[in-house]
């Protein structure tokens, strides 16, 4: 029992121990932060939008119709000719003639039959215009995605330069701890420790301020990616994660977008001037009706139908049709315009990007070997101290050479990895 207990208990710490120092990873940044950002919300409002813009444009296939009520009076109306009437009377027909008052309450109904494509024409507009403001979002997403690379390597950057800083303190005390030894046997002089007391110090301001940097640059990261990140470690990437994908980037689904939406304008255009083809039904009941001589002798009010198959066409849109299309071609050349605009940049970007890679690699070549040599003259240097042959000032310099080849084998780390992924941000934009 009291061995499951130890089990129990062991499990316990071990999953509290892991998870105060969880890992976080540029991909989990980059999910998280787009996620996070308010941007993200507009998705929906695009997909909703579509939506009823969709269904009002389905609707045009639905059944028109309207209510309508009338009265009216006229100073004329429609009557027999005055011979005519005499006849008549004389026979015994009397026709009183429509009254100048009349009176209807009447619905029509339509329903189309044949739009020549608009309806499918304007639903496809409808969806290529979503499409162009979800590619703009995913746009924004991937410059934050970008952002929030950028302070990812700043604080791995960090990272490096306090645990390099961490050392020289380590090598600093070691020393001081030494000369101060030295000191009280006669062979170092006060001056000495003071030297390595004020490097010491210096040190610990450094470490003072790069922690603050780094504690700013996490609260932000934080800020992008809406979660507390100060019990959690950063993780360092491979660089076989950034290789580029080989589909399009949101820049260039936006530019495609954009084209495909103009295209459908241009249908939209040339279909405008199409006949429309529809059914209707039209009744009403009222006076007069439609058989004039009944309601010249009645007064009474009847119900009327009238239905049928009508052909209409608005040529009016001929007019501005020409111009219309026109201006649509000036805008294609302009998305056109834009997007080798965009490729020649990003050609540059991806030759400076390249370049620098190149660059970093071939100085990295010699990174360890100069490491390595900064650190046994530091070495011969503190050996050479303990023998009373140099004095503290050219230990410290040579510590300092020390701390600086580190700090540049650890900044071409991470310089490379960040070079990396602006590539691959670069590519796939």
């Amino acid at each position: 029992m009291r061995f499951i207990r130890f089990l129990c208990l062991s499990a316990i710490a071990l999953c509290s121990l892991s998870s105060s120092h969880a890992q976080l990873t540029i991909d989990r940044c980059r999910q998280l932060a787009t996620e996070h950002y308010p941007e993200t919300s507009r998705y929906g409002l695009v997909e909703n939008t579509m939506a009823y813009n969709l269904s009002n444009a389905s609707k045009a296939w639905l059944p028109q119709g309207s209510l309508s009520a009338q009265a009216t009076w006229q100073n004329d109306v429609m009557a027999l000719p005055d011979a005519l009437t005499g006849m008549l009377a004389s026979q015994g027909t009397v026709y009183p003639g429509l009254r100048k008052d009349q009176y209807r309450i009447g619905a029509d109904l339509s329903q189309q039959i044949w739009d020549g494509g608009r309806t499918a024409a304007s639903k496809q507009a409808i969806r290529t215009a979503a499409e162009v403001d979800k590619n703009r979002i995913d746009l924004a997403l991937y410059d934050v995605q970008g952002r929030v690379e950028e302070i990812y390597f700043s604080i791995l950057l960090l990272d490096e330069r306090i645990e390099a800083t961490e050392l020289t303190q380590r090598l600093v005390d070691s020393t001081l701890a030494r000369v101060r030894v030295m000191e009280a046997n006669g062979v170092a002089t006060r001056s000495d420790c003071d030297q390595i007391e004020a490097r010491r110090l210096t040190l610990g301001q450094q470490k003072a301020r790069l922690e603050k940097m780094r504690s700013s640059y996490r609260h932000v990261l934080g800020l992008f990616i809406g979660e507390d990140i100060n019990s959690q470690t950063l993780t360092r990437p491979e660089a076989a994660e950034f290789a580029p994908d080989p589909v399009a980037g949101p820049q260039m689904k936006l530019f495609n977008s954009q084209l495909n939406a103009i295209g459908s304008q241009e249908k939209n255009v040339k279909l405008s001037s199409m006949p429309v083809i529809g059914a209707f039904v039209s009744a009403y009941y009222g006076y007069p009706g439609y058989n004039y001589f009944k309601s010249m002798q009645s007064r009474d009010m009847t119900f009327n139908l009238m239905a049928g198959v009508k052909v209409s066409w608005n040529f009016g849109s001929l007019y501005t049709r020409g111009n219309s299309l026109r201006k649509l071609a000036v805008e294609r050349e302009s998305v056109e315009a834009a997007r080798n605009t965009y490729l020649f940049n990003k050609s540059l970007a991806e030759t400076e990007a390249e370049g620098n890679i190149a660059a970093l690699k071939e100085v990295m070549k010699d990174d360890e070997r100069i490491v390595e040599l900064r650190a046994s003259v530091r070495e011969a240097a503190q050996s050479q101290l303990r023998n009373g042959v140099i004095d503290a000032t050219s230990l410290l310099d040579k510590i300092t050479d020390e701390e600086l080849a580190i700090n540049d084998r650890a900044a071409h780390r991470i310089e490379l990895l960040q070079s990396l992924c602006q590539l691959k941000h670069i590519r796939n934009k």
